[in-house]
Order: C-alpha cells, then sequence, then structure tokens
C-alpha cells in the first residue's frame, strides 16, 4: 500500500478490489436505479443501497449490452465498476460495494449526534442536494455551495471554485460525486489541513481507515435491516434522507 501521504483515489481503487477479493460474492436477484438511489438484493438475501448520480447534471443513458452485463454480473464483478464515471456503471457498482463492505448499524453514532461538530464553522459543500440541505442549517453550519447545475442560484457556487472554498472553509462536506467524477483527487491534499471531511453515502463501503489516508475523517452512510420497505422507497424515486427504514449514522 502506498504511504498516507502518497496515497491516491488511484491506490483507494486498488486497495478496494484487494479487500472485495475476500468478500462472499453471490448472484444479483434484483438491482433497481431510482431517481435517488440504487438497491440491489442478492441471491443469498443480502441488500444495499448505493448512489445515483443527478440527472440534471449528466443526462442518464444507458445502452441495452451494458444493461444486460450489469444483470448478469455477480456482485463482486458489479463493485469493480466503482472506477467507472458512467452513472448506470456506479450506481450499480455502489450498490454492490455497500452489500459486500456494509456498515454495522451497532458501530459509529448517531447522524444528530456528530453534526455539532462544525456548529457556527465555515463548511464546503460538494453539491446542493435539496434534502440535506436543511438538516445542514438546522445543524448551525455557514454553508457554502458549490455546484455547476445552480451557480448564482440559492448562494451555490461554480465547482470551478471549489478547491478555494475548501481552503477558506473548516469544514468539507462531499457526496460519492467526489469519487466517480475524480474531484477528491484535486482537493485530497487540502483535506488534511482542516478540521473534517464528511463523505456521505450511500454506497461507500465501510472502510474508515482507507478513506481517512485521503484526508476524509468522517463517513455519513445510512444503514437498515428492513430489505422490502427500502426496496419500495427506492423503487417509487424515493431519497435515502426520507427512507423511514433507513437510519443515518456517522462513522471515522
Amino acid at each position: 500500500m502506498a504511504h498516507k501521504e502518497n496515497f491516491t483515489l488511484n491506490n483507494f481503487f486498488e486497495d478496494l478490489s484487494q479487500i472485495i477479493h475476500d468478500k462472499k460474492d453471490s448472484y444479483i436477484s434484483r438491482l433497481i436505479l431510482g431517481w435517488h438511489a440504487s438497491y440491489i438484493l442478492t441471491s443469498d438475501g443480502r441488500h444495499g443501497v448505493g448512489f445515483v448520480p443527478d440527472s440534471m447534471k449528466e443526462p442518464h443513458t444507458a445502452r441495452s449490452i451494458h444493461t444486460e452485463a450489469l444483470l448478469s454480473s455477480t456482485l463482486k464483478e458489479l463493485s469493480a465498476l466503482y472506477v467507472s464515471p458512467f452513472p448506470q456503471e456506479f450506481a450499480a457498482a455502489s450498490a454492490a460495494c455497500s452489500v459486500l463492505v456494509p456498515f454495522s448499524p451497532d458501530d459509529g453514532l448517531p447522524l444528530d449526534a456528530v453534526m455539532p461538530c462544525a456548529r457556527g464553522d465555515k463548511v464546503a459543500v460538494l453539491g446542493y442536494d435539496r434534502d440535506l440541505l436543511p438538516f445542514m442549517q438546522d445543524w448551525g453550519w455557514r454553508i457554502a455551495v458549490f455546484d455547476d447545475r445552480f451557480a448564482g442560484r440559492w448562494g451555490c457556487f461554480s465547482q470551478e471554485d471549489f478547491s478555494r472554498g475548501v481552503r477558506e472553509a473548516e469544514w468539507v462536506w462531499l457526496s460519492p460525486e467526489a469519487i466517480r467524477d475524480r474531484w477528491l483527487m484535486s482537493t485530497q491534499n487540502i483535506l488534511r489541513e482542516k478540521k473534517g471531511c464528511f463523505l456521505q453515502g450511500p454506497g461507500i463501503p465501510a472502510l474508515p481507515e482507507l478513506f481517512s489516508r485521503m484526508g476524509i475523517t468522517h463517513l455519513a452512510a445510512p444503514v437498515g435491516s428492513n430489505a422490502d420497505v427500502i426496496e419500495a422507497h427506492i423503487s417509487a424515486g424515493g431519497s435515502s434522507w426520507l427512507c423511514e427504514a433507513l437510519m443515518w449514522r456517522v462513522y471515522t
């Protein structure tokens, strides 16, 4: 493994692949790509929730050959697509990773118990999330949101200014989009100088130590055991932030 100061996103993908190699594989019973999240149910009864890139940022397109390949893949084969920048593949892969390397509901802390850590501080947020921002305001964070889709509206700034925003902020909040579009590569050195950095799920593997080598100090992820309710919510286009069967916890 690379030393911490030289650890890159590519190193992360390589180490993740090695970790997943030793996990139990399975065939896929159901794969759902909803409006705001993805979902996988395996043939042995495991389930996981993944991240779906916003269609307003990049149109969702699919080719029949790609769809057929996803549906015929095993859990490990899907997880290998975590390096893919294509929305359809990343959505499926992120759900697979959450099955293979899951967070435990018995570990971590409730989201609301951790969030006061940044009360009154400047927080640079990559990506506008309508369901998430009200929570941040309730936590007393002084947020600056960077998102090209809404630059100039609702106090949002262009993403090209995100590196500057990170330098000026005390905390940083990232979504899995920072992995998919490689924004994490351009900011990880600055992240280590901050009070902390949150990486929000769903669709991130439960590997706090590995993420910490890129400057990420907190992983926020949803956990839940009621697979039927979670599947129904995501199938109907629901957000993981608003699903009653999912509890958000923070892991360090």
